[in-house]
């Protein structure tokens, strides 16, 4: 079917620069939405003070934004087939600046929630659209590289925002002209995305979808159990993963080294490696033609961080956590979002990113809530065993056994 479907295809448009040119407009769509995401992450104090809240109202303010993502997910997997890619970036893009435009004039606690779960919304529209509308443009055996950029999408914005939302708010002395910032940002990426993207002429899909043999059915996606192991590896790392990126800096701060420059140097140096080998990963998926191969070195790539992570106290050492912090935020992801586009038969693709985006949704949410209490409890290294590494082997074991002789 793949072969006869490779021969079918006319590769003008698909092997040149427009494919390339949809896959940087639809990063930059999906930049938007963790970048929104950080905003009160990063510039905390700021956005505390200016409301009279604590850290524990302040769990809330970030947690309602992953919540909503999980929620639409599902739904957006049929939204998203009868909009279409374009429609569907453009409402996404909508909901970052009226979530903007809300935060920019919030006066209360309640009205910054609003604006959060707006901005959520946008986020778990993404989530579903960003493989669905990668993919037709590139057969399976090539989609490794293009998907592996995609799926830096979330450690791109952690590695720019912090910093850049840090300074826009020094710079300013208020937290507003962040919220303006990312306004105009968004604005800006609509319009690229309405001027740059096109559907493809003729798409890498199923002929039995080409011909309108096979509608989108929630029912043959629920009964793919790859899916869902696919999905409890999602959920199990990015719950952890996230969960330990919150308290890196106060830990490096604390325990590694006193200065705040060189604990939020950390923290960055881990977010751009993950980023950087996002696509490197696909790029080597593709050349060895396996997903499992990468994905299973990635997750005990994770295993090793979750026992370091909280645990290395030598600055000089460190780097090793840093290694391991891009092989597990950056490898994991794209190696996901990848095999979610080759385990379901093309009508499919957009329930099965939109399962990957809800467990991805829910496990932030529940990492960030979760840890902050481990850590009061019996501290940071203990922390890191019981709850990290865990976690980390549970993702490799559903890897290793789930996923035998299922992904290639």
């Amino acid at each position: 079917m793949d072969e006869a479907i490779r021969k079918a295809e006319p590769k003008s448009d698909m092997t040149s620069g427009r494919a390339w040119a949809v896959v940087v407009v639809v990063f930059l769509a999906g930049f938007c939405m963790p970048a929104n995401m950080g905003e009160t992450m990063w510039v905390a104090p700021l956005v505390m003070g200016a409301f009279g809240f604590g850290p524990d109202v302040l769990g809330w303010v970030n947690g309602v934004f992953y919540i909503l993502g999980a929620l639409i997910a599902f739904p957006a997997a049929s939204f998203v087939r009868r909009l279409g890619i374009r429609w569907s970036v453009v409402i996404a893009l909508a909901c970052g600046i009226v979530g903007n435009l809300i935060g920019i004039f919030a006066g209360d606690i309640a009205t910054l929630m609003v604006s959060r779960i707006v901005q959520g919304a946008g986020f778990g529209l993404m989530g579903v659209i960003g493989v669905t509308a990668i993919t037709p443009w590139f057969p399976k055996e090539k989609r490794g590289l293009p998907l592996g950029v995609w799926g830096a999408w979330v450690a791109a914005a952690n590695a720019i925002t912090p910093m850049l939302d840090a300074a826009i708010a020094e710079a300013t002395g208020t937290y507003v002209s962040v919220w303006w910032f990312f306004l105009v940002f968004d604005i800006m990426v609509l319009a690229l995305f309405l001027i740059a993207y096109r559907d493809p002429s003729d798409p890498y899909i199923d002929e039995a979808e080409k011909r309108g043999e096979v509608m989108f059915n929630y029912r043959e996606l629920f009964q793919n159990k790859v899916v869902w192991v696919l999905a409890f590896v999602f959920f199990v790392e990015e719950g952890a993963f996230i969960a330990s990126q919150g308290f890196l800096s106060t830990y490096i701060t604390e325990f590694v080294d006193p200065s705040l420059m060189v604990g939020t140097a950390f923290v960055s140096a881990g977010a751009i490696w993950g980023m950087c080998f996002s696509p490197i990963s696909g790029k080597i998926s593709d050349a060895i033609k396996s997903r499992r191969v990468v994905l299973i070195f990635c997750m005990v790539s994770a295993v090793v961080f979750g026992a370091l992570v909280f645990w290395i106290t030598d600055v000089r050492l460190y780097a090793i956590v840093i290694i391991l912090n891009g092989f597990t935020g950056g490898g994991v992801a794209a190696m996901l979002w990848a095999s979610c586009s080759e385990v379901v038969p093309s009508h499919l693709i957009s329930g099965a990113t939109a399962a990957l985006a809800c467990s991805q949704s829910v496990g932030m949410f529940l990492g960030s809530m979760f840890m902050g209490n481990v850590i009061a409890a019996v501290g940071f290294t203990m922390a890191g065993w019981i709850v990290l590494v865990p976690c980390f082997v549970l993702g490799l074991l559903a890897v290793v056994i789930g996923l035998r002789g299922k992904l290639r």
